[in-house]
């Protein structure tokens, strides 16, 4: 990819709409979107080349259904080998036990995207300075405050300048500096179990679905992408997590997974990429904008890893923003306006994961009869109050709060008033 620096005013005149620290998925989405509204948009990117990590690399369809509103579905499809899973599978003792089409639940759903991210990256970063934005990589970006405008220093090249911009958008990830340049900080929820990732060839599941084998304290999730590789994840406890850390880690991943499998579903597999284990709980920042600034994708938070809603947020906050910033001129409201939507959305969904965690992890007669209760409700509300179909829906609409805690959980079943089961929304 090379930089597009003709955007940008002459000189002295270094004024821009919105300056765009990190060019990974939410920043290069955004960037997107804005430069096709017409707005002068700046994305400053610091590494040259984005490798591959163990991270998400699956989006649920209420992401999907915000890249569609991006119009940047076709972007992945055809620069980053995107596909789509139109069906999830789950599998217990090795052997089927429900398989379902998203469409099927939720007429007009979209299925699972399935996505390497390092190439997601890159062809949203190249589709940004395509639509018109000024991309600079690598480059770092230092914002201050002068008077009442923020300046920010961006160098790139041996070389620096100062741009002014009308907002500035941290998208510079869960260690984010523009996060720290207006004095928020972020912490770790406590950790409850470990996930490990690998990417691997050799997995002989159906190409149309996501897969997801249970087993007692834990789950395995296989992500089929394309050219015949999958990535796996393995979702176990800290204790398991310490033992199989010091084994060869793609072969102690798959070897813990084989049991909860059809027999023929791994035959003679290989590594393809990295593999490593990161923790299983929420991050929040305790603060996600200022005057003029605003934070999106990790550099906000990151959800529980465990419950895959890491990309759909990032694409969710790209819509939002750009929804907000192009409906009106007047932006000195819209940090503090798109902050509380955005907070609401994560902490539905850091609700939701807290719920789930111990039905999907825990084990004991305790945990046992936690399930029997759940499934007891769920036959009475299959929407839970609409927490159920949360992975197509999102969080939009949803309030986590104490009677919906109880209602998730079956502890309202003896209730003669409980929650109204809210309708699905439209797609």
């Amino acid at each position: 990819m090379t930089e597009n620096t003709t955007r940008f005013p002459a000189p002295p005149d270094r004024r821009i709409d919105v300056l765009i620290a990190g060019g990974g998925v939410a920043g290069s989405a955004l960037g997107i979107a804005l430069a096709r509204a017409g707005m002068a948009v700046a994305v400053v990117e610091r590494e040259p080349v984005f490798r591959d990590r163990i991270r998400g690399e699956s989006i649920h369809p209420w992401g999907v259904r915000a890249l569609q509103a991006l119009a940047v579905d076709d972007i992945l499809r055809r620069d980053a080998a995107a596909i789509e899973l139109p069906r999830w599978t789950r599998y217990r003792d090795g052997a089927v036990d429900d398989s379902f089409r998203w469409d099927e639940l939720m007429p007009g759903s979209p299925g699972e995207f399935s996505v390497r991210h390092p190439a997601m990256q890159e062809a949203l970063l190249t589709a940004a300075a395509d639509a018109g934005a000024t991309v600079f990589r690598p480059a770092t970006v230092v914002p201050r405050r002068e008077d009442d405008a923020i300046v920010a220093t961006i160098r790139a090249d041996g070389s620096a300048v100062d741009v002014t911009p009308r907002l500035v958008v941290g998208a510079d990830g869960a260690r984010s500096a523009v996060r720290r340049w207006i004095g928020g900080t972020a912490r770790r929820d406590p950790v409850h179990h470990a996930i490990a990732g690998a990417i691997v060839s050799g997995v002989h599941l159906a190409p149309d679905s996501a897969h997801q084998a249970y087993f007692p304290g834990g789950f395995a999730m296989v992500f089929p992408q394309a050219g015949g590789t999958s990535r796996i994840y393995y979702v176990c406890p800290p204790a398991e997590a310490e033992r199989l850390r010091r084994m060869d880690l793609p072969t102690a991943i798959i070897d813990a997974m084989r049991p909860w499998l059809p027999p023929d579903a791994i035959g003679d597999w290989r590594s393809a990429g990295p593999a490593g284990f990161f923790p299983n709980a929420d991050v929040v920042a305790d603060r996600i904008f200022a005057s003029g600034v605003v934070l999106i994708g990790d550099a906000a938070g990151a959800n529980d890893p465990s419950q895959g809603h890491g990309l759909a947020l990032a694409f969710r906050d790209a819509r939002a923003l750009r929804d907000l910033l192009v409906a009106t001129d007047a932006w000195d409201d819209i940090p503090a306006t798109f902050a509380a939507a955005q907070r609401a959305a994560r902490e539905t969904l850091r609700q939701h994961a807290i719920w789930s965690a111990p039905l999907m992890t825990e084990t004991g007669p305790a945990a046992d009869a936690l399930r029997d209760r759940v499934a007891a409700a769920r036959a009475l509300d299959p929407t839970a109050g609409g927490f159920a179909p949360i992975f197509m829906t999102g969080p939009e609409g949803l309030v986590a709060d104490e009677a919906a805690r109880r209602h998730f959980l079956g502890e309202d079943l003896d209730s003669p008033t409980a929650p109204p089961r809210p309708p699905l929304p439209a797609t």
